[in-house]
């Protein structure tokens, strides 16, 4: 599923191109139930003549702001990608929905396995209210070491299904949870409440880190992410652990491992995330060989 880097990523690309642009119709809709508001006839209707004013990001969701309060919030699921295209070009492969502007430009929608989904808005009443269950960004200026301590002395449990809980934290999924984790060399089962005043810190920062650079990188794509012009993202050359089990670790050279975290493939070193006392760690029956498998260093 595409994470904050790559939510971001495809926002800034579209932020160069759609504002200004008036909306004629939808003209394509080969899965209807992707749209959760309205009749795809509907919201057509309800879209139509309306001006992009800007696009912006609330932890995984694309924001559209029209004209007349109304907002387009699209959410890409598993394989969903946004694309900016000119009318005439050929249509994406999975393409589900477009959207036509008055110049002959197009937004579509592709996605392979049609988990995306699609909500109009009518009011930003109505949008505050769908997002109000949303928890802090942990890029913004606002997300303090301070925010997150406090953030943190509410919860307890397992780190790793912490950070994945969108009402706790937004914009982290198993890739970068997995490379915070190994970044500030916390094992993802300790729990929240056994951490020090350093470990808490160290988490903050890694967060911070891992995300930022993978925004800079422009996303990463280990299989269906492109960005709004349909291009790969380059952070999966630079990944620590993620999707590199039985390679060596960049910190300590031993060999990165796969676990289950919460039914989430989980990858990790143990020799610098040493696992909690106590804790019982649910192993793969044996090495798993994946698509971007490259020679162990």
């Amino acid at each position: 599923m595409p994470e904050l880097p790559e939510v971001e990523t495809t926002v800034r690309d579209l932020q160069r191109v759609l504002p200004g642009k008036t909306i004629r119709a939808v003209t394509y809709a080969d899965w209807e139930r992707m749209v959760q508001t309205h009749p795809v006839t509907v919201l057509s209707q309800l879209i139509a003549g309306e001006k992009v004013i800007e696009v912006s990001r609330r932890a995984k969701y694309v924001l559209v702001a029209l004209t007349n309060s109304k907002h387009l919030v699209f959410h890409r699921k598993m394989t969903g990608n946004l694309f900016f295209r000119a009318g005439n070009d050929l249509t994406d492969r999975y393409t589900r929905f477009i959207i036509a502007f008055e110049d002959d430009t197009e937004l579509r929608f592709a996605d392979l396995r049609k988990f995306g989904r699609i909500y109009l808005f009518t009011s930003d009443e109505e949008l505050q209210q769908y997002l109000a269950h949303l928890g802090p960004e942990p890029l913004t200026d606002s997300f303090t070491e301070e925010v997150f301590e406090s953030l943190l002395a509410k919860r307890k449990g397992m780190l790793k299904p912490l950070l994945l809980n969108q009402s706790v934290l937004v914009g982290l999924g198993n890739i970068y949870v997995n490379e915070a984790l190994w970044v500030s060399r916390l094992h993802p089962q300790r729990r929240a409440e056994s951490l020090t005043a350093e470990e808490r810190k160290r988490l903050y920062h890694a967060i911070r880190e891992v995300l930022a650079k993978a925004v800079e990188n422009r996303g990463t794509t280990l299989s269906d992410y492109l960005d709004g012009e349909g291009q790969r993202g380059r952070n999966q050359d630079l990944l620590f652990v993620h999707e590199r089990e039985g390679k060596a670790c960049p910190n300590c050279g031993q060999l990165i491992n796969y676990i289950f975290v919460g039914q989430r493939g989980t990858y990790l070193c143990f020799n610098c995330q040493p696992t909690p006392p106590g804790v019982i760690m649910r192993l793969p029956n044996k090495l798993r060989t994946h698509r971007n498998n490259h020679p162990t260093p």
